[in-house]
């Protein structure tokens, strides 16, 4: 019996020693998002997680969410590109400027939906690649189009006239202007609170992040639109990437490939969650049909074309080359 307990005693440090061996590769992944967000638990964790195992632990990822050190949504690529983090989980279109071909598949009604416009940003994405020199793109993405969200009854979207309006884009801003609503800039976490206090009425935002803050207690009126989508980038520093093995570059682009696939998904499905919600707390969601909205894109051309030619902080032959392209894109993965 002595025997035995000793020989188990050696197992358990073996199996703790093992545990606690450091990392090969310990790696620093920052995001703009909570650790509890959809984002971390559906997709990073479970990214991360299998990258680890197909190394046999010799890479291992810590995450520096928001309200972190490292978790300032304005500094997500400088830091990835400057190697302060390794990889990086951000929004193109902060801060402005920063990454102007790729906020153009954000231009209203370009795409129809996240799988859509995910297969056509990923097509197009050596085309984008200038906004993102010095890192590696692991995954290129759009959520599913925003809505209109307020608290009185809408039914189309010129009635949102005369309304105090959140707006995400300077493309937004310009379409509620042409409504005749008055676009405010405010991040997604005032909004709440901004509605409480009537300092805006409404606002343009995916149904996802609608959920996430629950903004539908305070916004009771839905019209499903499909008006934008928010973009999202996942890239890694391209001297740390270079500095890997072969062996673990391979792995990190195969598991990349494979779990980031899944983002068409994952966005319907929690942008569901969040229209479930709002239902079941007494919202009235109204859908937009495709000919209202075929009629709303050939309505906002005008702004498209000027926002092309003088907006987009790029040449206007180089964004508008882009977009038509992009366009392409779209209808190649419909």
């Amino acid at each position: 019996m002595k025997k035995l307990t000793g020989l188990l005693g050696l197992a358990a440090g073996a199996v703790l020693a093992s545990g606690a061996h450091a990392a090969e590769y310990e790696l620093k992944v920052s995001t703009m998002f909570p650790s509890t967000h959809y984002i971390q638990t559906l997709a990073l964790e479970p990214w991360a997680e299998e990258i680890s195992k197909r190394t046999d632990g010799r890479v291992n990822f810590t995450f520096f969410p928001a309200g972190s050190s490292l978790g300032n949504a304005t500094k997500q690529f400088d830091q990835a590109r400057a190697g302060v983090v390794d990889v990086s989980v951000g929004i193109p279109a902060i801060p402005r400027g920063r990454h102007p071909r790729m906020v153009l598949i954000e231009l209203p009604f370009t795409v129809p939906d996240s799988e859509v416009g995910t297969c056509a940003l990923m097509k197009v994405k050596d085309d984008i690649q200038p906004d993102f020199d010095g890192t590696h793109i692991l995954s290129l993405t759009v959520t599913e189009p925003s809505g209109a969200h307020t608290n009185k009854q809408i039914k189309t979207l010129d009635d949102l006239k005369g309304m105090r309006v959140r707006t995400p884009t300077p493309a937004i801003t310009a379409m509620l202007e042409l409504i005749g609503a008055t676009p405010v800039g405010m991040p997604p976490t005032e909004i709440y609170e901004s509605v409480e206090r009537g300092v805006i009425d409404g606002n343009i935002m995916p149904w996802g992040p609608v959920g996430a803050f629950k903004l539908y207690e305070v916004l009771k009126y839905h019209l499903d639109a499909a008006i934008n989508p928010v973009g999202m980038y996942v890239v890694f520093n391209q001297r740390k990437y270079d500095s890997l093995p072969e062996d673990i570059q391979k792995v990190i682009d195969e598991v990349s490939a494979e779990t980031f696939a899944n983002w068409g998904r994952w966005w319907k499905e929690t942008d569901q969650e969040a229209i479930d919600a709002a239902k079941a707390a007494g919202n009235e969601v109204i859908p937009m049909s495709g000919e209202d909205r075929e009629a709303w894109r050939e309505r906002l051309q005008p702004l498209i074309d000027n926002y092309l030619a003088n907006d987009s902080d790029l040449p206007a032959d180089e964004a508008k080359a882009l977009y038509a392209k992009m366009g392409e894109a779209v209808t190649a993965c419909q």
